[in-house]
């Protein structure tokens, strides 16, 4: 069995394809001996690194969507929406401490105060997850020790930081690609393609030197609020990181 440091982006509903690129990975022998992850990349290593596989969380994330999916609002009842996330991971996390993990787990938001990368690695769980995942204007930022936090992924959606000291070993998974340029435009296509574009320049930057990089192009098809295809981008992300192991060039 080899064992590597993962990072694991954000990237709301396409984050489903880390627990397929997990699963092809674990089929070939590869597991996390650590975890780095934002926003949604967080919020799924949490489950892997309590020591749940990808089917499992992929299970009880299934039951939670069945049951909330047609509540889900963006831009309306945003409060309640992340109390539901809290409420979720109550349930159905194992842990609701960083040293109660299986593994060392790092969890990446950002200061909305005073801007910069926060990275929490011990104490309450559930609180870092949610800062992590506060998607400004849809979530409202999450105050710990008195510091208002929104999604990490503003500071560095790829958050290698906890690893840069060995970085030939991580595998980094990325759920972003960059959407064909088209000239006609549309509200949500430039708001999709400005969202891409404001985390390029950094996510190549941290993806510099590691052992192997995880970004499959098909997920340009799916937005970030696609929960209905939630099963179909987990099967892009198990598809394409299968072919990248069999074919790593």
């Amino acid at each position: 069995m080899e064992q590597r440091p993962f990072v694991l982006s954000g990237g709301g509903a396409r984050g489903f394809a880390h627990l397929g690129a997990l699963k092809a990975l674990a089929e070939a022998g590869v597991h996390p001996s650590a975890i780095s992850g934002t926003s949604a990349g967080a919020l799924l290593g949490a489950f892997i690194a309590a020591g749940l596989s990808p089917d499992r969380t992929m299970e009880l994330l299934r039951e939670e969507w069945r049951i909330h999916l047609t509540r889900w609002k963006v831009l309306r009842g945003e409060f309640l929406t992340q109390r539901r996330i809290g409420d979720f991971l109550r349930d159905t996390l194992p842990c609701t401490q960083f040293e109660e993990l299986r593994m060392p787990f790092f969890v990446s938001a950002t200061d909305a105060e005073r801007g910069g990368q926060r990275i929490f690695s011990e104490g309450p769980l559930i609180p870092a997850l949610l800062a992590a995942c506060a998607v400004p204007v849809v979530f409202p930022p999450v105050v710990i020790e008195g510091i208002a936090y929104v999604d990490g992924g503003l500071s560095n959606n790829l958050p290698i930081e906890p690893f840069n000291d060995r970085r030939s070993e991580v595998v980094a998974v990325y759920v972003n690609p960059l959407p064909v340029f088209h000239t006609e435009r549309s509200l949500r296509r430039t708001l999709d393609r400005t969202f891409h574009l404001s985390f390029r320049e950094m996510v190549l930057r941290s993806a510099q030197g590691v052992h192997l990089y995880i970004e499959p192009p098909a997920l340009a098809d799916y937005g970030l609020f696609d929960l209905r295809h939630a099963e179909r981008i987990r099967q892009v992300g198990y598809e394409h990181t299968r072919k990248l192991l069999s074919d790593p060039r």
